[in-house]
C-alpha cells in the first residue's frame, strides 16, 4: 500500500474518530499499521482513541510508540502525560509535560495540565507559576483561568480568585461553575446580595444545580427569612435526597425554629447515615425533650454520652430531665459530671446547690436564660393551662384597687411572653417589655401588646437606661435572683415620684433568701421590708396570693406594691 493510499485510509480513520466511531476508526488505524508500523500519526490517533475509550493501558502503549518515534513532538508528549495522570501516575506526567514544555514553552495547554498535578500535590507555588503562564501564553483560555481561580480560592487569595473567575465569566458566559465560584466569594466576604445574584445566574443555566440552592438557602438564613431557607433547602433534596448539607441546614433551621417535629424527621434520615455523629444526636435529644418525650431524649442523650462522656450539654439535659421526673440523685449524678468536665458551669451549679440546699448560692442569670428559652414554645399553655398560673389577674386586680387605670409610662421587667403585658396594657400609654430569653421576646413580640420589646438582663438594663416610670412590674421574676439589693436600688432610680413598684416574691420562713429544691428563691417577707426601708420606698399593699400549682398543690406568693417615699 503506497502513501497515497495509506492517507486515504487515515482520512477515513479520522472521520469515523470524529463521528464518534470509535471502535470502526480503532480498525482503520490497526489497518495503516498492519502496513507501516512506524505511521507517527496513526500511533498517535490510536492512543488517543483508546483514550476516550477509557484503555488507558492501549494508549500508554501507542502513544509511548508515537512519542519514541517522533520525540519532539510536543501534542503527543502532552497526550501522553494526560494518560499517565489519568492512571495515577504523577511523576511520569509531570517528566512528560515538562518534555512538552522544553520543546515548546508557550504551550498553554500543557502547563495548566501539569499545574493541576502540582496543585492535587498541594505544590502552591509550582501550580500559580505554570497556571499564570498557561493565562499569559492563551489569554483566553477560560479552563486555565478557571483552575488559576480554583488554586487562588484554595489559598486564600479571594481577591485573585474572583478575578479569574470573572476572566472565565468574560470569555464564556455560560460557565456556571465559575459563577458559582463568584457566589462562594461573596458569601464567604458576607455580600450577600452579590452572592445572591451569582447563585441565580447559576440557577438559570442549571435549575437543578444543589450546591446553588443550598447556598441560596443559607443566605436566606443570614437574612433571617426563614421560610424562604426552609424552602431553598426543601427543593434542594427534591433534586438530591441524599444531599447531607441541605438536610443538615434545613434540620438546624427547624430546631432554631422550635419546630421539633419537623426537625426530628430530618435528623432520623441524618442518624440513619451517620449513627454517631454528636450534634444530631443532641439535636434530636433537645427535640425529643422540648416536646415532652422524655424516655426517648434519655436514649439519644445516653448514646451521645457513651461517644463523648464529657458532652457537658447532654450531662445538663439529662439532669434536667431526670428533676421533672422527681429522680434527685441521678439527676444530682449528672450534674455532679457536668462540674467535673467544666468546674465554670454556672447552669449545672446553680441546679445541683438547689439540690444539696447550698446556703452560698448567688444569682445565675446563664439559668434563667436557659430555662426560659426551652420553655418559649409551651409557656403560655403549660403555665396557664396545666399550672393554673394566676399571678396577672392577681396584679390587674391591685392595680385597678390602687386606681392605676391610666400610666403613662410602664416597664415590665421579666415580661416572658406577655402573660402580664395583657393585662398591663389597657391601663398603659407606653409599655416596654424586656426579658433575659429571646425566644420568650419572640412569642412576645406575637402578641403586639408592648411599645417597646428588649432582650437583656434586667440589671443590665437598669443600669444603661435613662427613663423614668410611673409603673414597673415584676411578675414572678424575683424567684430567680438572690440579694435584691442591686435590684430595688436600681428600680428606685427609675420610678418617678409618684410611681409604683408591684413585684411577687416566692416566701422563706428563716432565711432572708433560699434556693429551693425548684431552683428558684425565695424571700423572707421582713428581708424584703429591710430594703423598702433601706431603699426609700413605702410599702402599700402586702398580702399572700395563689400562684400557680407546685406539684398539683397551690403554691402561694407574696405580691407588694411599693412606691418611693413621700418627701416632707
Amino acid at each position: 500500500m503506497n502513501k497515497e493510499q495509506l492517507d486515504i485510509l487515515f482520512a477515513q480513520a479520522y472521520a469515523l474518530h470524529y463521528e464518534g466511531k470509535l471502535p470502526q476508526a480503532i480498525l482503520f488505524y490497526e489497518q495503516i499499521l498492519e502496513q507501516n508500523p512506524e505511521h507517527v500519526k496513526t500511533l498517535h490517533f490510536l492512543g488517543l482513541t483508546y483514550a476516550q475509550l477509557s484503555d488507558m493501558e492501549n494508549a500508554i502503549l501507542y502513544l509511548s510508540r508515537a512519542s519514541a518515534m517522533d520525540p519532539n513532538d510536543p501534542g503527543v508528549l502532552n497526550n501522553l502525560a494526560n494518560a499517565y495522570k489519568k492512571t495515577h501516575q504523577p511523576d511520569k506526567a509531570i517528566t512528560s509535560y515538562l518534555k512538552a514544555i522544553a520543546l515548546h514553552p508557550d504551550y498553554a495547554q500543557a502547563h495548566n495540565n501539569l499545574a493541576t498535578i502540582y496543585a492535587a500535590q498541594d505544590n502552591y507555588q509550582q501550580a500559580l507559576q505554570h497556571y499564570k503562564i498557561a493565562v499569559h501564553a492563551e489569554p483566553d483560555f477560560s479552563a486555565a483561568h478557571f483552575n488559576l481561580g480554583l488554586l487562588l480560592l484554595r489559598n486564600n487569595q479571594l481577591d485573585a480568585a474572583r478575578t479569574q473567575f470573572n476572566n472565565v465569566i468574560t470569555l464564556n458566559p455560560e460557565r456556571s461553575d465559575a459563577e458559582f465560584y463568584l457566589g462562594i466569594l461573596f458569601l464567604e466576604s458576607d455580600e450577600l446580595t452579590k452572592a445572591e445574584h451569582h447563585f441565580l445566574r447559576v440557577l438559570e443555566l442549571n435549575n437543578e444545580h444543589v450546591e446553588a440552592i443550598v447556598n441560596l438557602g443559607v443566605i436566606a438564613l443570614k437574612r433571617d427569612e426563614n421560610q424562604l431557607a426552609v424552602d431553598y433547602f426543601s427543593r434542594a433534596l427534591a433534586f438530591d435526597n441524599d444531599h447531607i448539607d441541605a438536610r443538615n441546614n434545613l434540620a438546624a433551621t427547624f430546631m432554631h425554629h422550635d419546630r421539633f417535629e419537623n426537625a426530628l424527621m430530618h435528623y432520623d434520615v441524618l442518624l440513619k447515615n451517620d449513627p454517631n455523629h454528636i450534634e444530631y444526636l443532641y439535636n434530636s435529644g433537645v427535640a425529643q425533650m422540648a416536646l415532652g418525650h422524655l424516655s426517648e431524649a434519655i436514649l439519644y442523650f445516653e448514646r451521645l454520652l457513651k461517644l463523648e462522656s464529657t458532652h457537658t450539654p447532654s450531662l445538663n439535659n439529662m439532669a434536667a430531665i431526670y428533676l421533672k421526673m422527681d429522680q434527685r440523685e441521678t439527676a444530682k449524678s449528672y450534674l455532679e459530671q457536668a462540674l467535673a468536665t467544666n468546674p465554670q458551669d454556672s447552669v449545672s451549679r446553680h441546679m445541683l446547690d438547689a439540690l444539696t440546699g447550698s446556703s452560698d448560692t448567688k444569682t445565675t442569670t446563664d439559668y434563667a436564660h436557659n430555662l426560659f428559652n426551652n420553655y418559649a414554645l409551651y409557656y403560655d399553655q403549660h403555665m396557664q393551662n396545666a399550672l393554673q398560673y394566676a399571678i396577672p389577674q392577681a396584679i390587674g386586680k391591685v392595680a385597678h384597687e390602687l386606681h392605676l387605670l391610666h400610666v403613662n409610662k410602664t416597664l415590665d421587667l421579666g415580661c416572658g411572653t406577655g402573660l402580664s403585658g395583657s393585662v398591663l396594657r389597657e391601663a398603659s400609654t407606653h409599655l416596654t417589655g424586656i426579658d433575659i430569653s429571646e425566644k420568650m421576646i419572640a412569642q412576645a413580640k406575637e402578641k403586639q401588646l408592648y411599645d417597646t420589646l428588649q432582650q437583656v438582663e434586667l440589671l443590665t438594663f437598669l443600669q444603661e437606661d435613662t427613663q423614668h416610670y410611673d409603673l414597673i412590674v415584676a411578675a414572678d421574676v424575683l424567684p430567680y435572683l438572690a440579694d435584691l439589693d442591686p435590684l430595688f436600688k436600681s428600680v428606685r432610680k427609675h420610678l418617678n415620684a409618684h410611681g409604683h413598684f408591684i413585684f411577687t416574691t416566692e416566701i422563706s420562713i428563716v432565711n432572708p433568701w433560699k434556693l429551693e429544691t425548684t431552683a428558684r428563691f425565695s424571700h423572707h417577707p421582713e428581708y424584703i421590708k429591710e430594703l423598702i426601708t433601706q431603699c426609700d420606698f413605702q410599702l402599700i399593699r402586702q398580702e399572700k396570693i395563689p400562684a400557680r400549682l407546685q406539684n398539683q398543690v397551690l403554691l402561694e406568693v407574696f405580691l407588694f406594691v411599693i412606691q418611693p417615699f413621700a418627701k416632707g
